[in-house]
């Protein structure tokens, strides 16, 4: 059985690009016409695309490189006006790439927008990730966003510090009271937890103010962004359940009682955050409920096996000790 690159469906019928759903692929691309493979190695990339390149996300080593769809229809590489931005596997982490994808999928499936990615093959078959920029429109102006960091005022080199806590009431004072706004951040914590993405720091948190808005204020959180599976990451030996603290007081009573975050403290975050537990517990239930299916994103993914099977076993884990507290 194969499924598509971009939404990871099964594919059930004959499609303009093999392992790629029509319907899938034109909103990922505009069109059919544009070519999923790109004309050039990953070694061209590396040699030869240097002056492209555009920061680093994954531990410090992940490399981007921003694309346009060219008069050919193909996808390649420009300073700047990109469209599309390409991320190989460092080899430091193979298959990031497969990685990130499959955890973007499994976001949509908790009602969290994601942004629009899929994964592409360089022209020696190895995959890489690419996903639509959001923070442009169509008439490539400039929509206005801000990282969580920039929010506190501080410099990157403390985007682990502070608590997911005060970074939601920071998020309250920047979209005005905005508690769907809230909301939102709380289902993407709790996400994070869920999948084991321990490098969810304050820089890969968002705000944006959507075309029109003149104000001071905030519209609502990026699409959603840099999500792994961190801890099916073979040469990654994480101390820590989350990128940073849950709370501003550090770990809670039951915390310390379990040894792990539970559904107990998930409940207690929202409530720090004027967040009604029912709704806090609605979040946790609709994860339990899509337990398998957020699996079987997984299993339906391009990772290897074993990054398979341990993203699988985290899902589980997860999902059941957020479940711990749900009946009080």
């Amino acid at each position: 059985m194969t499924y598509c690159k971009i939404s990871l469906k099964k594919l059930t019928k004959t499609t303009k690009h093999p392992r790629y759903r029509d319907a899938d692929f034109r909103s990922l691309f505009g069109s059919l016409k544009v070519s999923p493979q790109l004309p050039f190695s990953r070694s061209e990339f590396q040699q030869s695309s240097v002056k492209y390149i555009k920061g680093i996300s994954i531990a410090g080593v992940q490399q981007k490189l921003s694309l346009k769809i060219d008069p050919g229809n193909r996808l390649i590489p420009v300073s700047e006006g990109g469209k599309y931005i390409l991320k190989p596997s460092p080899e430091e982490f193979p298959n990031a790439a497969e990685n990130e994808h499959a955890a973007m999928v499994t976001s949509k499936l908790l009602k969290i927008e994601p942004a629009a990615c899929g994964l592409v093959s360089f022209s020696d078959g190895e995959l890489a990730y690419i996903t639509k920029r959001f923070d442009r429109l169509d008439n490539k102006e400039k929509l206005h966003q801000e990282d969580l960091v920039q929010g506190f005022g501080m410099s990157s080199s403390r985007k682990y510090d502070g608590s997911y806590e005060a970074a939601g009431k920071l998020i309250n004072r920047m979209t005005n009271g905005k508690m769907s706004v809230v909301l939102d951040f709380v289902r993407r914590v709790t996400h994070a937890y869920l999948i084991g993405n321990d490098d969810m720091h304050l820089k890969n948190i968002s705000l944006q103010k959507l075309e029109g808005n003149t104000s001071h204020y905030y519209d609502k959180l990026t699409p959603n962004y840099d999500s792994f599976f961190t801890d099916a990451f073979e040469n990654i030996n994480s101390e820590s359940f989350l990128a940073i603290d849950l709370l501003e007081s550090g770990f809670s009573e039951k915390y310390d009682y379990y040894g792990y975050y539970t559904g107990y403290d998930f409940i207690e975050f929202g409530t720090r955050l004027n967040i009604p537990e029912r709704l806090v517990k609605k979040i946790i239930k609709d994860i339990t409920n899509k337990m398998n299916s957020i699996q079987d994103v997984a299993k339906k993914s391009y990772m290897p096996a074993a990054m398979k099977t341990k993203a699988i076993q985290v899902i589980g884990d997860r999902a059941r000790v957020l479940s711990i507290g749900m009946n009080e």
